[in-house]
């Protein structure tokens, strides 16, 4: 197997993460450079029509796309460490809490990133008014994380999982680059801090 890549882009590091978590070694990682169009030439449009990063190429050639499809299949063939719920309810709440996340916190942060920051000019067509819009809506969001992260360690169940994979990366990079210092909250900097101290964050 094959994944296209980038070492700092959240959606790719993921899978990374995911990965190393599962400690999987036969994967070739080809890193793609986004600043210089790398997913957005002829050849990758091949393998992902919609230029997007990461794509995982099977053996026999198929291609999966989006990060947490790539992630689920790898976790059927990999299912150690279990990382998407052992019960029906840790498989809920898993569920529950990367989609949460992914709607409530690093949309916006993303859309916020995407349409206010001069670096993205190249790549979207840029709409500064709704990008300060999606931000705010950002730190409401980041308000409304900070106390569910309060007293808990994991944001999904009582143990490491996917979502925490895709709360912490998101936060990471996301979070900065909308012009927003983590640390203004205390209690989802110190889960983010200790997450982050995993080896497989460290890849």
């Amino acid at each position: 197997m094959k994944i296209y890549s980038n070492p700092v882009a959240p959606s790719p590091k993921k899978v990374l993460i995911f990965i190393a978590e599962k400690g999987i070694e036969n994967i070739e990682v080809e890193d793609l450079d986004i600043g210089k169009m790398e997913h957005k030439t002829p050849e990758y449009k091949k393998i992902a029509p919609n230029s997007r990063i990461p794509a995982l190429v099977l053996d026999d050639s198929q291609v999966i796309l989006e990060t947490t499809a790539i992630c689920r299949y790898l976790e059927c063939l990999y299912p150690e460490p279990n990382m998407f719920g052992k019960d029906p309810m840790e498989i809920a709440q898993i569920e529950m809490w990367y989609s949460r996340v992914s709607f409530e916190l690093m949309l916006p942060l993303m859309h916020g990133f995407r349409h206010t920051h001069p670096h993205m000019s190249a790549l979207e067509n840029q709409n500064n008014e709704f990008g300060l819009a999606q931000r705010e809506l950002a730190v409401k969001s980041l308000g409304y994380y900070e106390e569910v992260i309060k007293q808990k360690d994991f944001i999904a169940c009582d143990r490491f999982s996917y979502a925490d994979i895709q709360t912490v990366s998101s936060l990471q990079f996301l979070v900065r680059l909308n012009k927003i210092d983590l640390n203004n909250y205390k209690n989802l900097s110190t889960y983010v801090n200790n997450i982050a101290e995993r080896p497989s964050f460290s890849n």
